[in-house]
């Protein structure tokens, strides 16, 4: 770092958990460096245990964590979109978007089930979303030729499941049985069926079924997502039994005994 020019300036890093063993060059260049008065440095992050805890202690810190649920997420995932990059020709596209909101928010929520949803804890993050959009766009784009419309049976369903099971979101999975469940998932979403008036993003013999909105523009897509009743969600959404929530809430409780336990131990230490 050039003291001279950073350090009478605010920094912002983001996801610095990806480096932690760099994370303790920069403790140590902190620790060496005057700054000046004014400087300010922000660090984002994940929560990671590799983080150095010494680090930790020298700021200030702000624990944000998403609601949960399919509907939030779905909300969070359409506020990265435009209505001018959704309303673009042909009308289909707006379809594939929604079908990529859903599978990222059922990909997303299942990782609160871990080793239910996942086998582990996979880092799917906003990125993916991004890169996903972009391939959706360049096959979309290339197989319309400027045309308003583009029939189902011509979109490249195959090529859009290969690139997002064993690239985009595949590519970080090291399991087999994980990297099977999301194929299944696509598949199940990404086929010309989608477009089907009764095609169901969730199937239940209750009352929990629920069929894919019947909508092309960026506000109806919206508005069918505000009137979700996230409170009705049971795992049986991201196709899990609805066991899994009491296995859940085992786990929270087992951490947060086991988190006590640390916070005690530490204490006592001191």
């Amino acid at each position: 770092m050039d003291s001279c020019f950073l350090f009478h300036r605010w920094v912002l890093l983001k996801n610095v958990h990806l480096a932690p063993s760099w994370l303790l060059q920069l403790e140590k260049k902190l620790h060496s460096l005057t700054p000046h008065p004014n400087f300010r440095l922000f660090l984002t992050m994940d929560i990671n245990p590799k983080i150095p805890i010494n680090l930790l202690r020298s700021g200030r810190i702000f624990v944000y964590e998403s609601p949960p649920g399919i509907k939030h997420n779905l909300l969070r995932v359409f506020n990265t979109l435009s209505p001018q990059r959704m309303g673009k020709l042909p009308v289909e596209r707006s379809k594939l978007y929604f079908l990529l909101a859903w599978f990222h928010a059922i990909v997303q929520e299942r990782l609160r089930y871990v080793p239910l949803g996942w086998s582990k804890t996979y880092d799917f993050n906003e990125s993916d979303l991004l890169v996903a959009y972009d391939t959706i766009d360049s096959w979309v784009d290339a197989s319309a030729a400027n045309r308003t419309n583009l029939p189902p049976d011509k979109i490249p369903w195959d090529a859009l499941n290969t690139l997002l099971a064993d690239i985009i979101y595949g590519g970080k999975l090291d399991q087999d049985a994980d990297s099977e469940l999301l194929r299944s998932l696509l598949r199940d979403l990404f086929n010309p069926k989608c477009f089907d008036s009764d095609f169901y993003l969730i199937y239940s013999k209750d009352a929990s079924s629920l069929l894919i909105p019947e909508a092309i523009k960026y506000g109806d897509y919206v508005n069918w997502i505000n009137k979700l009743n996230h409170t009705q969600q049971t795992p049986s959404w991201l196709g899990l039994p609805n066991s899994a929530e009491k296995v859940l809430l085992t786990q929270r409780g087992n951490h947060n005994i086991k988190l006590q336990y640390f916070i005690n131990h530490k204490i006592h230490k001191l």
